[in-house]
């Protein structure tokens, strides 16, 4: 539904970003009924934000990315939109609850879409809130306090720092009639615990997707990568990964403890598995986990290590050293259970390596 770039506001902008705020335990508690809900998601959200004015730039699994000519636009939308996901009766007692961002800037216009660090800014924003909060930048926050926009006010929230954005940013929040108002504190870099000493490393390997990357049209294959990257960025940031990046099909997360990234690694399998991907594909990927000392060189060490794991694993399976399962035998893993392999082959060469699995119950 995106429109041409012709379409898209020029000059000074107010760019929203939105998703929904906990979708893998959504996922995981509605299985093939999250399709439906992601749905009537869309439908009122976007109802909403362009019955303001907005224009859709792009819209990825629950995620949102529209463009206003004028803030108070924005800002009314955002408001109109959160009324409507709470009001609206969910069947089976289901609550979804949506962040925002918006953040007012001058982006340049490619030939498909926004650029610049505005755009980066406003993404960044959305991130650190919390499901039914809509955060706002200075510069938005600035305009709407001008424009006084009927029972709707700003809180300051001090200032707080953005992963990838130098300096620090002045945070602003909606208050107001419909709009809940109660959140825990932002999801910014300053409430995250440095990571020392013992430190566990996720990386995840796609499987099969050089072939899809030969059979499938540039675009089509883009898109589906796009999605999988940005899948993974949710699931694992989420579940408290640190200096989450990609290679391609490959993702890299840092934990601060083995049961936190063993989590995350079930996290991330389910959420794959269970995800609608474009054209009808279904995805698979292997997760390999190792646990090492925080400090300068242990993140190469331990992505070499995790990345001998992901080679040797099938799709769907997650692999450890046995560092993590000794980290592990101590914790309360529910359902899960670690198993002993042994001596595993590796794929690429006629080389072994040691390994542990990480089994899940069957869902």
């Amino acid at each position: 539904m995106q429109v041409p770039v012709t379409e898209l506001p020029t000059g000074t902008v107010t760019l929203l970003f939105s998703d929904v705020d906990g979708s893998t335990a959504l996922v995981k508690s509605l299985g093939e009924r999250y399709g439906d809900v992601l749905a009537e998601h869309r439908r009122l959200v976007r109802e909403e934000l362009t019955g303001h004015g907005g224009v859709e730039v792009d819209t990825q699994g629950d995620s949102f990315f529209f463009a206003f000519a004028g803030a108070r636009d924005a800002v009314a939308a955002a408001v109109s939109a959160q009324q409507a996901l709470s009001m609206h009766s969910w069947d089976d007692g289901v609550e979804v609850r949506v962040r925002m961002g918006l953040h007012t800037c001058e982006p340049h216009l490619s030939n498909e879409s926004y650029v610049g660090l505005g755009v980066h800014r406003a993404a960044r924003i959305c991130t650190i809130g919390h499901g039914g909060q809509v955060l706002l930048s200075r510069s938005t926050a600035g305009i709407v306090a001008d424009g006084q926009i009927p029972k709707v006010a700003v809180r300051d929230l001090g200032e707080h720092g953005l992963k990838d954005i130098d300096g620090r940013e002045r945070i602003f929040e909606l208050v107001g009639e419909g709009l809940a108002s109660d959140f825990p504190p932002l999801r910014t870099i300053d409430e995250q615990i440095p990571l020392t000493g013992t430190v566990t490393v996720v990386v995840t390997e796609g499987r099969r997707m050089m072939r899809l990357a030969r059979e499938l049209a540039p675009d089509v294959f883009g898109a589906i990568l796009n999605e999988y990257q940005r899948l993974l960025r949710q699931v694992l940031e989420s579940m408290g990964g640190r200096e989450v990046d990609f290679s391609f099909d490959s993702a890299m997360a840092a934990f601060p403890t083995a049961k936190q990234a063993a989590l995350a690694a079930v996290a991330a399998q389910r959420a794959l598995a269970a995800h609608e991907w474009p054209h009808g594909r279904r995805l698979a990927m292997s997760v390999g986990l190792h646990s090492g000392t925080a400090g300068v060189g242990w993140a190469g060490t331990a992505v070499l290590r995790c990345a001998e794991l992901c080679d040797a694993a099938e799709g769907g399976q997650i692999f450890m050293t046995q560092a993590v399962s000794s980290l592990l035998e101590e914790e309360d893993l529910g359902e899960l259970e670690v198993r002993d392999l042994g001596e595993v082959p590796l794929r690429r060469s006629e080389q072994k390596t040691r390994a542990y699995e990480l089994v899940m119950p069957a869902e």
